[in-house]
């Protein structure tokens, strides 16, 4: 079966270093290709790789030439020159993100389609969110917009006509169940490489840091983008005033825009952390392993979930360090015996009170760390990505005549102008879900 993988293939995308990491194994089944959007740079890969620059009507041409097309879609620009293509031919998506809202709108912006989605959004949410959608920026927080992109995700208008979908867990897949045409597989995301490209180092002092740590110091890290939904004002509020903490110095690794940097550092001065609390900025991978390596406990605090799996969490467990999380949304499937999680309930109480106890234990830091590492190891490889991919594949094939079906179907309704009758369409659905079961 001939196979066309679009997904990006910077050096810097976490989503296409586990993506490449499946093609090896998915090329003794697949004749695959990669096609992704132009980049100053990319990443090896071991199957030919195509370029395109607009994604027109040339490049579906194209596409359209293949048994089938696997769209990868993430909540970042670099997927918006893909976005267009799986919205006009239809295939396999697979969707890392559980909000694809910035996705959807930063591409609608581009395609001068910005009103027709605001319309989208009013009818099937409210006038007040779709004037939110219109202007972002007339939130009070940035915490406002994220937990906006979680009750609007938008997921919908990315998988409409989509032959199936790959999710990366269980949550997620309950949240997309019945938004494509095809079945919704979940496949185990692996851990991402060591290496994703970071090789300027945009953080001089971290690495004076790790050398100015005291010797018993506890070093509690929190990984990823430095923003409103990582809860690290929580972290910070645990720490502060516990005596029984007071060796725990608390890193949040990863790039920080300025104002959420200074408001951190502002609370941590004001709650009598300001020695035991950096953020490191980006960090090269080479620092990274260090950083982990050094590092005694990890959180991963995230609310709300916009992420469809935590690639940070996998990262990590990989390294043995023991991860604090909270229990709900897809960090409720992670083993109890590998992770410490805390209800979202006075988060700040649960924290600390956990951090306490793994704080004074070293031998059940190590436990953790360990069981951790053996899940990842154990469970989160390309080969089974790769297994689970093809599968999906599979069912996607099966999918495409019931996409000729409502494709010919919709224009015909169009035609004679009946495709924005309710009535009409709802005894079409339910006539279509007898005949397809599709239930």
């Amino acid at each position: 079966m001939r196979v066309a993988l679009v997904m990006p293939m910077s050096p810097e995308s976490a989503i296409a270093d586990v993506m490449t990491q499946a093609v090896p194994d998915l090329s003794r089944q697949w004749d695959i290709e990669v096609w992704c959007p132009t980049e100053p740079d990319y990443r090896p890969c071991p199957v030919p790789v195509v370029p395109y620059d607009v994604p027109g009507q040339d490049v579906l041409d194209s596409l359209g030439t293949f048994d089938l097309v696997v769209y990868v879609l993430g909540n970042s620009p670099w997927h918006s020159r893909i976005l267009p293509l799986a919205q006009r031919l239809p295939g396999l998506a697979v969707v890392h993100d559980a909000s694809l809202t910035e996705l959807v709108r930063h591409t609608a912006v581009e395609n001068n389609e910005l009103d027709l989605l605001v319309k989208h959004v009013e009818a099937y949410y409210d006038f007040e969110r779709a004037d939110t959608l219109r202007s972002p920026s007339s939130l009070d927080s940035p915490e406002e917009w994220l937990r906006f992109c979680a009750e609007v995700p938008l997921d919908d208008v990315a998988l409409q006509g989509s032959l199936g979908a790959v999710v990366h867990s269980r949550w997620h897949a309950r949240k997309v169940e019945g938004l494509t045409l095809g079945d919704v597989t979940v496949a185990p995301l692996p851990v991402p490489s060591s290496r994703l490209g970071f090789s300027e180092n945009q953080s001089g002092s971290a690495s004076r840091l790790l050398g100015g740590l005291p010797d018993d110091a506890i070093l509690l890290i929190s990984l990823g983008a430095v923003n409103a939904n990582r809860r690290t004002k929580t972290l910070l509020d645990a720490l502060a005033g516990e005596e029984s903490l007071a060796r725990v110095h608390l890193w949040a690794v990863g790039p920080a825009e300025d104002n959420a940097r200074t408001a951190l550092l502002g609370r941590a001065r004001a709650l009598g952390l300001a020695n035991r609390f950096t953020v490191t900025g980006r960090v090269t991978d080479a620092l990274l392993q260090e950083i982990l390596a050094r590092a005694d406990i990890a959180a991963a605090l995230r609310d709300p979930v916009l992420e469809g799996q935590s690639a940070s969490v996998l990262t990590q467990m990989l390294s043995g360090t023991p991860v604090i999380v909270f229990d709900h949304a897809h960090y409720s499937e992670l083993p109890d015996d590998v992770v410490l999680k805390i209800p979202l309930d006075y988060a700040v109480n649960h924290l600390r009170e956990t951090l306490r106890l793994v704080a004074a234990d070293e031998v059940e830091r190590k436990r953790r760390g360990a069981r951790g590492r053996d899940y990842v190891l154990s469970s989160r490889s390309g080969a089974a990505y790769a297994e689970a991919l093809l599968t999906a594949g599979e069912r996607a094939v099966s999918a495409l005549p019931l996409a000729h079906v409502t494709s010919d179907l919709g224009e015909r309704l169009r035609l004679v102008g009946l495709n924005k009758e309710p009535a009409v369409l709802e005894a079409l659905a339910d006539v279509a879900f007898d005949l397809f079961d599709l239930d």
